[in-house]
């Protein structure tokens, strides 16, 4: 299970979730939120874990003020006016926004129709934009989720319990074997559906291997033959 705490890193209270897995080293991400997610091996306290964070909190405290800031200007570069150019599951929509009764957005033959009762007004925009985009990537993770789990229940793993969407910004997928979670990022609506089926197998074979051991890719391959090639994809953009 994972813990939360609030640490004074300077003079700045941020809030740190602690999840224990089976790793060697003590790992800090920074979350597009400003929080800070701390993962530690087994036979560690959370007190040395603490220690770690604030032996490097000048370092965290750059990296968080970079990546809340990054995040605030992605959301600003984004208008939503005619004509913005979004990627759709690796292909790009252009975006048409028109004045209707009801505030919804929907996609087809190249084009994001968004339609809100005012156009001029940001926010409507955005919150509709976002609650379509996150629908669609959602629907796709689970129905994936769904289609991949019999291969796995052949060997042995569980159903997962919880399957989590977020806006998380440093990892597309990530699997909590001992609680039967899989995290997945909002950010994967962007990426062709076989990359994004290579991220779901990915997760998937850590039910079985928690590490990235030659155990663990030989997993991948045998569903994913080209996961190479995808995962390159995956990150090059």
């Amino acid at each position: 299970m994972s813990e939360t705490r609030k640490l004074t890193l300077g003079s700045r209270a941020v809030d740190v979730e602690f999840e224990r897995k089976r790793i060697r080293n003590i790992n800090v991400r920074v979350r597009r939120d400003g929080s800070l997610y701390c993962s530690l091996p087994y036979g560690v306290d959370i007190k040395t874990a603490v220690e770690f964070i604030i032996s490097r909190q000048d370092y965290l405290l750059k990296a968080i003020d970079t990546t809340v800031q990054e995040d605030r200007t992605r959301v600003r570069a984004r208008q939503f006016i005619d004509g913005e150019v979004f990627d759709l599951f690796g292909k790009p929509y252009v975006l048409k926004v028109v004045s209707a009764p009801k505030n919804i957005c929907r996609a087809e033959n190249g084009i994001i129709t968004l339609e809100v009762k005012d156009p001029s007004d940001y926010r409507t925009k955005y919150m509709t934009f976002e609650k379509w985009r996150r629908g669609c990537i959602r629907s796709v993770i689970v129905d994936m989720c769904n289609e991949v789990y019999p291969l796995f229940a052949l060997r042995g793993v569980q159903p997962p319990k919880k399957i989590t969407l977020g806006e998380y910004k440093s990892f597309w997928g990530e699997c909590f074997s001992k609680r039967g979670e899989l995290k997945f990022s909002y950010r994967l609506v962007e990426k062709d559906k076989q990359i994004i089926r290579y991220v779901v197998i990915h997760e998937f074979a850590h039910f079985i291997e928690a590490n990235h051991s030659p155990r663990f890719w030989a997993i991948v391959e045998e569903y994913v033959p080209d996961y190479k090639e995808l995962r390159k994809s995956l990150n090059n953009k």
